[in-house]
């Protein structure tokens, strides 16, 4: 415990200070700031220093900063929260208007904090018509690892290169049994790995913005619905659906187009189990996500059939 010597404090005869004691009640109380503690300065930008230390967790000081190492620096010493930007340059297509599909995204343009994790399963199967020829069946014999989820990419000895899951037909859900594959092929009993970058995972707690773009067409000659909304560990997220309509097609080969955004804020209780995923549904397979080159006279970008953005605004949930 510290001592205060030699601070004479006012003394208000009269139950109120005059302006004289207030001065000396100031000056009394940076003396016993100043014995407290030894780096006290009355000029607040010489403890600048002694706060950014606070900030980025290089304080010895008990308490400081944001809990579980969000703190950090960039170039400017500015503070460095989890953010991310994802996109996907891949059309993701609807294989039924009777099942949601799950947003998958490319490699991250930029990831701090935040970052794409996938599903992964392991199992044995091949793929035919049923009968021995070419087809999209897949038979599942056996389950290594994990769950055979709809969207996911396979890879194995003979699979072709590509080749997703677009749904399930019967047996166990997402275990033994038949699904459909995108594409044609005879492969031979073997083991495959199947897996789909859609799991947006956070290195910490707290609250996060999220930041929705989809570019979503329409080739059907009717107006068409689409809706997009989150889920939370595969679970649906409350109230986070948004309905769009689709305009009719302009012609055979030119498409109604809408750019679908939605936006909201994701609450994160433990980053070691809960994960962040886009769920979408378009009323029939005439509805898709797509995306574009880059264009011409002038020069233009590409489109993405994708778009997200994360960034951490609260530690408090």
């Amino acid at each position: 415990m510290s001592k205060i010597f030699n601070v004479r404090l006012p003394n208000a005869v009269s139950g109120t200070y005059d302006p004289q004691q207030f001065n000396q009640l100031v000056r009394s109380l940076e003396q016993i700031v100043l014995q407290l503690n030894s780096s006290y300065t009355s000029i607040p930008d010489q403890n600048q220093g002694a706060a950014l230390g606070w900030m980025s967790g290089s304080s010895a000081g008990a308490g400081g900063g944001f809990a579980g190492g969000v703190r950090g620096f960039q170039v400017s010493n500015g503070i460095l929260l989890p953010y991310a930007l994802l996109m996907d340059q891949n059309d993701q297509l609807n294989y039924s208007a009777t099942e949601d599909n799950i947003l998958t995204f490319g490699t991250p343009v930029v990831e701090y904090g935040i970052r794409v994790d996938s599903h992964q399963a392991v199992f044995t199967g091949e793929i035919d018509d049923g009968g021995g020829s070419a087809g999209t069946v897949l038979d599942v014999t056996a389950v290594t690892s994990g769950t055979i989820l709809k969207g996911m990419t396979i890879s194995g000895t003979g699979v072709t290169t590509g080749t997703k899951i677009i749904g399930q037909v019967s047996g166990t859900t997402g275990g033994v049994g038949v699904y459909t594959v995108d594409t044609s092929q005879l492969t031979a009993s073997t083991t495959i790995t199947g897996t789909r970058a859609s799991k947006l995972m956070f290195d910490y707690p707290g609250q996060y913005l999220i930041n929705v773009r989809a570019q979503v067409v329409n080739k059907s000659n009717a107006v068409k619905e689409f809706e997009l909304w989150a889920k939370n560990t595969g679970v649906n997220y409350p109230l986070s659906n948004t309905r769009f309509d689709l305009p009719v097609r302009k012609s055979a080969s030119i498409y109604g187009h809408i750019s679908a955004f939605i936006s909201g804020v994701f609450t994160v209780n433990d980053p070691v189990t809960e994960y962040l995923e886009m769920a979408w549904w378009g009323e029939d397979t005439d509805v898709e996500i797509e995306s574009y080159a880059a264009g011409t006279s002038p020069t233009r970008p590409a489109v993405a059939s994708v778009i997200l953005s994360a960034a951490f605004i609260s530690s408090e949930g």
